[in-house]
C-alpha cells in the first residue's frame, strides 16, 4: 500500500473519530458543499445552485460550475483528481490560490463531509461527457466511470457537479443528525445577498415538518440585506446607501442605513464568511472612515469653532450596515474565522467609506444635516449620562453588596447544578420554598412587575431596586463588570402565573435580559417555567393540563367521575401540587430563551417593547402576524 493511500485512510479515520475538530454540526454538510458551488459562481461559472433535502434526510447540492476535474491525478496516479480532492484533507485546488477569493481555504470541507456520510455520490457534467464517482463511509466504492444519466440534469449541455449524500448514523446520534432547516434557509439567503446575481433554489420535501420550495435572488446584494435587517424601524433617509469599489484587488461592498434606533448593528463578511469579532480589520476601517467623514463635515459646515465636537461613538448611533469584502488569502486570528486581521483591508475599507460619505454630504446637504443632527442627539445623551455617572457612580460594582433578605438560598455551591427561581410575590414564594429541592433550588420573590427596560440606559437600571436585587443575586456583575464565569446559578427560571399577567411578567424579564444582560441568553441560562392551567382529579389520581386542548384530551380518556380545577394563579396551588406540576426536575416543563435568529428577536422586541414603536406595534397587533406568533 502506497504512502499516499495510507495518508487517505488516516485522514478518514481521524475525521470520523474526531468530527468536532473539523465541523461543528451536520448543517455544515450543506454549508461546505454550497460554499464550493458559490466559489464557482465567484470565478464566473454558473449562477444557479439547487439544494434539496428529502424526507429521509438525504441531501443533494447541484451547481452549474466547471464540474470537478476528471483527469488523472499527477500525485496519486491511481486516482482521478476528483477522487483525490474528495478523499484527502487539504487536497483541494484552492490551495493553489491563482487569484481565488474563497471561503474554504482550510481545505477540509468536502472531503470531511464525505468521510462523515453514509453514502456520498458524485455526478459530474463536462458538457459532452458525464461521469460518476461513488463513496460509502468515506471509501470509494466505484472509481470514476462514465454515467450517461447525468445528462438529464444538464439538458442543454451545461457543465457542473451534483453531490448527493446522507449523514452517517454511525457518526451522528439521533439528535445531531437532524438538519436545522431555519438556519440553513437563513444561510442560503445570506449567500444570495453577498453574491448578487446568484440564484439558490431550496427544496425541502416533507422533512421534520418542513415543506419548502423557494428561490433566493438578491440583484441589489447587500443593499437588500440591509433593507431586510431594518424591518419595521423608521429610516431617517429615503434610501439605503450603497458603495462598491475595488482597491488593491480587495473587493468592497458596503450598504448602510440610518434609523431612529439607538443601536449600532453592523454585520461583516470576508469571502462570504461572517466575522463576528468587533476588532476585525474591515469593521475597524469602516467605523474610523465613517467617524472621520462626519467629524470633518461638522467642522466644515460650521461658521464658528466647535466647542464640543462629536466623537466616533456619536457617529454610529442608529446605523444598520453590511460590509462584504472579497480578498485573496485572508488572514484570521485564531482557529475560527471571527477575527480578520489585515491592515491592507482596514486601510482600503476606511478609504472607500470615507470618500463615499464625503461625496454624499457634498451632494446631499439636507441628508447630511439629518445625519449630523442624529449624531448631535447622541452626543447630548452621552453627555447627560456622563454627568449622571459623575454625580452618582451607581453602576460601579452594581452586582456587589449584600444579597436581599428575601432570597432563600440553596445548599449547593456548585453553579452548574443550581437554579434561581424568580417568583411572583411572597405567596408564591412560600409555596415554592416548600416545593423546591433545597439542595439546588434558590427562591427569590420579585413582588409585582418590573418596568419595561427596553429604552432604559444603565443609570435607570441602577436605580431599580428589583433589578438591582436580581443582579446582586446572580453575582456576575453588570455592564462593563459583567463576567459570565462568576454566574452563581446556571439556570435562571422565571415562575409566574399561567395567565395574561404572568405572560406580561415573562415578557418584561425577557426584555431586561435581552437588552441589559444578553450574555445570559446567549449562554442559555434563562428559562420560563410553565405551570399548569388545570388539574384533573379522579379518585386519588391527579393529572395536570397545560392548555385547554390538553385538558379536553385528558378528559376524553376518562370514565366515571372526575373534578377539574382551573388555576387562576400559583397561590391557589398547595406546595405539593406546585412541586408535582411545575418545580420537580422529573416533571417540570421549561422554555429556554434563545437568540438563534437575532434579526427576528430584535425586530419583535423593537415592535412590542420600544416606546417609540407605537404605530408599528398597533399594525402588528392588528395583523395576522400576531396570531402566527401565538
Amino acid at each position: 500500500m502506497s504512502e499516499q493511500v495510507i495518508k487517505l485512510l488516516e485522514d478518514r479515520d481521524h475525521c470520523r473519530l474526531r468530527k468536532g475538530m473539523y465541523i461543528p454540526n451536520v448543517n455544515y454538510s450543506v454549508y461546505e458543499l454550497v460554499d464550493n458551488a458559490v466559489d464557482q459562481y465567484i470565478a464566473g461559472y454558473g449562477n444557479i445552485i439547487n439544494v434539496t433535502i428529502e424526507t429521509d434526510g438525504a441531501l443533494t447540492v447541484q451547481d452549474f460550475g466547471q464540474g470537478l476535474p476528471v483527469k488523472q491525478s499527477p500525485d496519486v496516479p491511481e486516482m482521478s483528481q476528483a477522487e483525490l480532492a474528495l478523499s484527502r484533507l487539504q487536497a483541494g485546488g484552492k490551495f493553489e490560490q491563482n487569484g481565488i477569493k474563497s471561503a474554504g481555504l482550510n481545505g477540509v470541507g468536502a472531503s470531511c463531509i464525505n468521510f462523515l456520510s453514509e453514502y456520498f455520490y458524485v455526478r459530474i457534467s463536462k458538457g459532452d461527457k458525464h461521469y460518476g464517482l461513488d463513496f460509502e463511509k468515506g471509501l470509494v466504492v466505484n472509481k470514476l466511470y462514465e454515467a450517461d444519466d447525468v445528462a438529464e440534469y444538464y439538458p442543454n449541455g451545461e457543465t457542473g457537479t451534483i453531490i448527493s449524500l446522507i449523514p452517517d448514523p454511525e457518526i451522528w446520534n439521533d439528535e445531531e443528525i437532524v438538519f436545522d432547516i431555519n438556519a440553513i434557509k437563513l444561510r442560503l439567503k445570506q449567500l444570495t445577498y453577498l453574491n448578487p446575481g446568484l440564484t439558490i433554489n431550496f427544496i425541502v420535501e416533507d422533512y421534520n415538518g418542513f415543506n419548502i420550495n423557494e428561490s433566493y435572488l438578491a440583484p441589489e446584494g447587500v443593499k437588500t440585506y440591509v433593507s431586510e435587517l431594518i424591518g419595521k424601524k423608521s429610516m431617517l433617509l429615503e434610501d439605503v446607501l450603497y458603495v462598491s469599489q475595488t482597491i488593491d484587488n480587495i473587493d468592497i461592498d458596503i450598504a448602510l442605513a440610518y434609523t431612529d434606533s439607538h443601536d449600532f448593528n453592523v454585520i461583516a463578511f470576508t469571502n462570504n464568511v461572517p466575522n463576528t469579532d468587533g476588532k476585525s480589520s474591515h469593521l475597524v476601517g469602516f467605523k474610523a472612515g465613517l467617524a472621520d467623514s462626519l467629524k470633518d463635515y461638522q467642522v466644515n459646515s460650521s461658521n464658528k469653532a466647535i466647542k464640543n465636537p462629536i466623537t466616533a461613538e456619536d457617529t454610529r448611533e442608529g446605523i444598520i450596515a453590511v460590509i462584504s469584502i472579497k480578498v485573496e488569502d485572508p488572514n484570521y486570528i485564531g482557529q475560527g474565522k471571527d477575527y480578520l486581521n489585515m491592515p491592507s483591508v482596514r486601510k482600503a475599507t476606511n478609504t472607500v467609506i470615507k470618500e463615499y460619505m464625503e461625496d454624499f454630504y457634498d451632494k446631499n446637504p439636507n441628508s447630511a444635516k439629518v445625519i449630523l443632527d442624529k449624531a448631535l442627539d447622541a452626543q447630548r445623551v452621552r453627555e447627560a449620562v456622563r454627568k449622571a455617572k459623575d454625580t452618582a457612580r451607581k453602576t460601579k460594582g452594581i452586582g456587589n453588596g449584600p444579597k436581599p433578605e428575601k432570597l432563600v438560598k440553596c445548599v449547593s455551591k456548585d453553579p452548574d447544578e443550581c437554579s434561581l427561581w424568580i417568583v411572583e410575590g411572597d405567596s408564591a414564594a412560600g409555596s415554592a420554598k416548600n416545593a423546591r429541592n433545597e439542595q439546588v433550588d434558590a427562591i427569590f420573590p420579585a413582588f409585582g412587575k418590573i418596568n419595561n427596560t427596553y429604552n432604559y440606559d444603565t443609570d435607570k437600571v441602577a436605580v431599580s431596586v428589583k433589578l438591582l436585587d436580581v443582579i446582586k443575586i446572580l453575582e456576575c456583575g453588570f455592564g462593563a463588570d459583567f463576567d459570565i464565569e462568576k454566574l452563581r446559578y446556571n439556570k435562571i427560571i422565571i415562575l409566574s402565573d399561567a395567565d395574561v399577567d404572568g405572560l406580561h411578567i415573562q415578557c418584561l424579564w425577557a426584555c431586561f435580559f435581552w437588552k441589559h444582560m444578553p450574555q445570559l441568553i446567549e449562554n442559555g441560562n434563562v428559562y420560563f417555567a410553565v405551570p399548569p392551567l388545570y388539574s384533573i382529579k379522579q379518585g386519588k389520581n391527579m393529572t395536570y393540563a397545560y392548555s385547554d386542548t390538553q385538558r379536553d384530551e385528558i378528559i376524553e380518556t376518562m370514565t366515571g367521575k372526575y373534578e377539574v380545577q382551573r388555576y387562576k394563579g400559583l397561590g391557589e396551588m398547595n406546595w405539593q401540587e406546585l412541586k408535582a406540576s411545575t418545580m420537580s426536575s422529573d416533571n417540570r416543563v421549561l422554555i429556554q430563551l434563545t437568540n438563534d435568529d437575532l434579526t427576528w428577536c430584535e425586530q419583535i422586541l423593537d415592535t412590542c417593547m420600544n416606546d417609540k414603536s407605537i404605530v408599528n406595534r398597533k399594525e402588528f397587533i392588528m395583523s395576522d402576524d400576531v396570531y402566527e406568533l401565538v
